[in-house]
């Protein structure tokens, strides 16, 4: 999603369009206050492209793909005053939201307010399933509308205080130490391991929770002006589960990407075809 989305951007300022990065950044453990933190211009990759961004103080929680448990920390409102602020002093013509994890109603709502057009690219099915695959023990979930099952897929939430520590300025300085990632590497080969075989029983919360968390995310994309899917199975799911506005599909790729094709003779040698993704059967390798 990330790469998806810098590499739009950086189109967008060669096209000669002005444009911003507004990112959930860090929450405090004790001051709760919604502000815009203006970080100034970013050079960005490949061309070194400088583009401005803001960081969200005190988003709500981002849950990743691990879960959630602490519904009431997710659906919280607040930052209407900090939000107004900003679209007061950048005024854009179009806001694209990419994720509504971290994301305010109040944001969406001060948006509509002045009629800039809303767009939501929907590249997961966070919306619809906390876990974002809706993908349980080796196989698409078969209780995705009833939410029966939810209480047991998110048994691997992160707590608030762990995302607190994901979310820190400090966190964000040491991420990419070769000691950490390899932590990381570990926690999630560990953890998809886990939810390709999750056999577990016990259950967390209560599928009504799921529901109602359901409802919420509804609410933030019934305020769209245009849902973009990256594809006819997505937009067939999300349209099984909300009665949504209007809507296009429209494949994702990125400008990174080289046509290397060449026709070549593998009669004597074989073809080998490599799989790159992860070790879960979420992306249907294993199917």
């Amino acid at each position: 999603m990330t790469k998806f989305c810098i590499d739009l951007l950086l189109q967008q300022v060669r096209d000669g369009h002005q444009t911003a990065l507004l990112w959930p950044g860090q929450m405090g453990m004790f001051r709760r206050k919604v502000e815009i933190k203006d970080r100034g211009i970013t050079r960005l990759e490949p061309d070194w492209i400088g583009v401005h961004n803001y960081e969200v103080i005190n988003p709500l929680p981002v849950s990743y793909d691990e879960g959630i448990t602490k519904f009431d920390a997710y659906m919280k409102d607040g930052g209407r005053e900090a939000y107004s602020e900003l679209l007061e002093t950048y005024q854009p013509d179009v806001v694209h939201v990419h994720t509504l994890m971290g994301i305010h109603r109040s944001f969406l709502e001060e948006t509509k307010k002045r009629k800039i057009r809303l767009v939501f690219t929907a590249h997961d099915f966070f919306p619809i399933c906390p876990k974002v695959t809706m993908f349980r023990q080796g196989a698409i979930c078969s209780s995705v509308l009833s939410c029966n099952d939810c209480g047991k897929c998110n048994t691997t939430a992160l707590s608030i205080k762990k995302i607190c520590l994901l979310q820190s300025p400090f966190y964000r300085e040491i991420k990419n130490s070769a000691f950490v990632r390899k932590l990381r590497k570990r926690h999630r080969d560990k953890y998809l391991s886990e939810n390709a075989e999750d056999g577990r029983e016990e259950s967390v919360e209560d599928g009504e929770n799921y529901k109602k968390l359901r409802a919420f995310y509804d609410s933030y994309l019934q305020l769209m002006d245009m849902v973009h899917y990256n594809s006819t199975i997505t937009k067939a799911v999300y349209e099984s589960v909300f009665m949504l506005p209007n809507s296009c599909v429209i494949g994702i790729t990125h400008g990174d990407m080289s046509d290397h094709r060449r026709r070549r003779d593998y009669s004597r040698t074989g073809l080998r075809i490599r799989y790159l993704g992860p070790l879960g059967g979420a992306k249907g390798f294993f199917c």
